[in-house]
């Protein structure tokens, strides 16, 4: 097939990690990238090729363009994805989706009544590490799941000026980071939660630093921690009947995989050595699964579970958007 003809809404850090990862691929090319303002757009393009545009209506009016990668702050995604259907353009949208399930729900009736692929992007579901992880897990190695431990949480400092740390935008771990931890547990259970809590520490209105705790119908438990103000191991530990497998790299996917099962010697596989942009594994996935609208790797329905568990997380701590479209 040929190449998939990309373009890239907003120009932020995100976006140039994407842009970095499809130079990688041999199923993709940028062709196109917009921003707020023209200059940005053309800085942009002139690092990674491409036309540049001053507003995203351009872009999504260019015929040449295929598939969009949605890389604007979480507040819009709504919005831009809407829009991007609505264009007849194929989908991939920053994590989180959007800021709540009623959002995620509006946005993917526009990609369905449009026809369009869409995919969330996690960029670690799609690499070569997360389906070695899930295959052992799923083969029983070490009995039934019954714990797990994740972080993800980074130091960004006090003065941050960055979106993530607006509490009315979105902002904190749980919508940023924390949104691996929940996908990671319910990837490796298999599962939507029955029962969740959230407890965090937020004097600014968003969650710096924070911890949860779900329950799933299979009897496991996931305790995760997250933060944009606390540096965390950013590991994951699974705990099952027979021994435990432990994952040093879960989100950059460069580290080893480790298990141990009761009586036996540890089992080691290493990813270290693998060279291969993550945001390439993405791009490549979108590609593969074009013809099918969406990615067994997150499809659809996981996105609206992922979205609908960090409701029900947020519900339990109280925490609130200002921003998010209410019912």
């Amino acid at each position: 097939m040929s190449q998939l003809r990309w373009g890239i809404l907003a120009s932020g850090n995100i976006a140039h990690a994407f842009a970095k990862g499809l130079a990688g691929s041999s199923t993709g090319v940028l062709v196109a990238s917009a921003s707020r303002s023209l200059e940005k757009a053309t800085k942009f393009a002139e690092t990674y090729g491409g036309k540049a545009y001053g507003s995203y209506a351009e872009l999504l009016a260019d015929p040449d363009v295929d598939a969009v990668y949605i890389a604007s702050p979480h507040h819009l995604h709504m919005e831009h994805t809407i829009a991007v259907a609505e264009a007849g353009k194929h989908i991939l949208c920053e994590k989180p989706f959007t800021l709540n399930a009623l959002e995620a729900e509006r946005a993917l009736a526009a990609v369905d009544k449009a026809g369009v692929f869409f995919m969330e992007a996690f960029m670690y579901r799609t690499s070569a590490h997360t389906q070695k992880l899930k295959e052992l897990v799923h083969s029983g190695i070490i009995g039934q799941v019954l714990q797990i431990n994740v972080e993800f949480g980074f130091q960004a400092g006090k003065d941050w000026d960055n979106f993530r740390a607006d509490a009315a935008l979105g902002g904190g771990g749980l919508m940023d980071v924390g949104t691996y931890c929940v996908s990671f547990s319910r990837l490796i259970t298999g599962e939507e939660p029955v029962r969740c809590h959230f407890e965090m520490l937020a004097p600014n209105g968003y969650d710096e630093s924070a911890a949860g705790l779900m329950k799933f119908p299979s009897g496991a438990v996931a305790h995760f921690g997250t933060g944009v103000h606390v540096n965390l191991n950013n590991q994951a530990v699974i705990y099952g009947e027979k021994g435990k497998i432990t994952v040093e790299s879960p989100w950059f996917c460069k580290g080893k995989i480790t298990v141990a099962v009761q009586g036996s010697e540890p089992e080691v596989f290493d990813y270290s050595g693998d060279e291969t942009n993550l945001y390439t594994y993405e791009c490549d996935a979108v590609a593969k699964f074009l013809e099918a609208k969406e990615s067994p790797y997150m499809s659809k329905a996981d996105t609206l579970g992922n979205m609908r568990t960090l409701d029900a997380l947020r519900k339990s701590a109280g925490l609130e958007f200002a921003a998010e479209l209410k019912a």
